[in-house]
């Protein structure tokens, strides 16, 4: 490993024993999402502030770890608690970050998720298969009727029946806005062309 890296995983006054935050992960920018970036600590106990890129609402509320960027990797960190102050930001409490000094090394720095857990995030807002849902675009208005998802590794894809044929939409934030199972309806944005292909 880098020596480099390896000094900037030890975070002054952090204990390496039996601490989970020292693994070194290849980055391939497909498999993650930038979540945003550490603006400020808060308090005295090592919690620090995300301003983040995407709604905190399509965040996986159960998520247990996130990606640090450091050197150009991708360091995982694990996190003890987290809650949203609002749409755009986080507080993140880490794990063996116990002072606003160690909390500190986390500042500017940019912070991660893998996209299977947006994905899942998404199909957890309804609990159900998305069968059945009107689907709107922003641009386009109403497209038409899910017929389930298409379960592609690491790609799942909403079926949706579009002028007596089939449209794969990807289950992906940033195109699947909005999911509300009380009304049935999807709200998406999708790429310009996209229904013409």
């Amino acid at each position: 490993m880098n020596p480099k890296v390896k000094k900037l995983q030890r975070i002054p006054g952090s204990k390496k024993k039996n601490s989970s935050n020292y693994k070194v992960m290849p980055m391939t920018r497909d498999q993650y999402r930038l979540l945003g970036s550490v603006v400020k600590t808060k308090g005295i106990s090592g919690e620090v502030i995300i301003r983040t890129k995407i709604p905190t609402g399509s965040i996986n509320s159960d998520q247990k770890c996130v990606m640090v960027m450091i050197d150009g990797l991708l360091v995982p960190f694990f996190i003890d608690s987290w809650h949203t102050t609002s749409n755009n930001e986080i507080v993140i409490k880490f794990r063996d970050i116990v002072t606003r000094d160690k909390a500190e090394f986390f500042r500017d720095r940019e912070i991660w998720l893998p996209r299977k857990e947006l994905r899942k995030s998404l199909l957890n807002q309804s609990g159900e298969d998305l069968t059945g849902y009107k689907v709107f675009d922003v641009s386009e208005g109403f497209i038409g009727i899910t017929q389930g998802i298409l379960d592609i590794p690491d790609n799942e894809l909403l079926r949706v029946d579009f002028m007596d044929h089939e449209v794969l939409i990807p289950l992906q934030e940033g195109i699947i806005l909005k999911i509300n199972p009380d009304k049935k309806e999807i709200r998406v944005q999708l790429p310009e062309g996209f229904l013409q292909i």
